[in-house]
């Protein structure tokens, strides 16, 4: 009874551990953006006689820190929806569907990278080939869902130099080393492994970057975790995509999966149930 005594003390410790560091972070994400845009605003209280074209950028800057923050809320605020209440419909959804549809909106912010949509058994279709499409569905909610594939594929556009090859591939198979859904060395996930042999729908998105390094990968599906945090900043990103991500996975019954090598590129994969299954995501981590 003690060992049980003891051992519920220290995952008590050990959550409120994680809510402070989580509280913090989510103070120390939210001050940098606050003290611009009271900066700013102090600035253009003080200098009446500015020019027209510093007023300008003291307003564009107060306006692009203010969007930060919005979107560092929105982002917190979905994060603690869900974990505590989420609310998932439950339609049949096409994951090729939802790829095309994350490539074709990414197609804006691609800098020169190549987008490729292929399938897990015949990879992305070249320039010459016809690629041949399968039906891969099934059950959650479409709009979570493309949810995470556009974070996916913002995640391949920003972290990868210009010129990077990104395929997004779709397609079913049972859960085992191949093509994903349990564990194995080098594949990392925050969530539990489905059954062994479970029939699963996956959506990958594979880059041709740099990678991870493995330190790097083991921390990045944490909350505010960013490889690189100053260019993340610069792009606007909180830290929170791929936790959001692993959540909404976690919560149609399946999980994201990380494989990497630091000079060999980055896969990360999306795998769910044949069928479906919403259940509730895990607490807040």
């Amino acid at each position: 009874m003690l060992d049980r005594l003891e051992q519920a003390l220290r995952e008590r410790e050990s959550s409120e551990a994680r809510l402070r560091r989580f509280v913090a972070d989510a103070g120390h994400e939210l001050r940098t953006p606050l003290t611009s845009v009271q900066g700013f605003a102090e600035l253009a209280l003080r200098h009446e006689g500015r020019s027209s074209a510093e007023r300008r950028e003291a307003d564009r800057l107060i306006a692009q820190n203010a969007e930060r923050i919005s979107l560092l809320v929105d982002d917190l605020l979905l994060l603690a929806k869900l974990d505590k209440e989420p609310a998932y419909r439950s339609e049949q959804v096409d994951l090729l569907s939802v790829a095309a549809d994350s490539v074709s909106a990414a197609a804006h912010q691609s800098h020169g990278r190549s987008i490729r949509l292929g399938t897990l058994s015949t990879g992305a279709a070249t320039d010459e080939e016809e690629l041949e499409l399968e039906l891969v569905e099934t059950t959650g909610d479409p709009h979570r869902l493309r949810q995470v594939a556009g974070n996916l594929l913002s995640n391949a556009l920003t972290h990868t130099p210009p010129g990077t090859r990104v395929d997004v591939r779709v397609g079913t198979g049972r859960a085992g080393p191949t093509p994903g859904g349990t564990n194995r060395p080098g594949r990392i996930s925050p969530s539990p492994p489905l059954r062994e042999g479970a029939p699963i729908c996956v959506l990958e998105v594979a880059d041709q970057g740099p990678g991870l390094s493995p330190e790097a990968a083991e921390r990045v599906f944490e909350r505010f975790y960013r490889v690189d945090p100053s260019r993340s900043r610069d792009h606007g990103g909180s830290g929170l995509g791929l936790a959001i991500a692993s959540a909404i996975a976690q919560g149609h019954g399946g999980r994201l999966e990380l494989e990497t090598a630091t000079g060999r590129g980055s896969v990360f994969r999306l795998v769910l149930p044949e069928g479906g299954t919403a259940v509730p995501p895990a607490s807040l981590k």
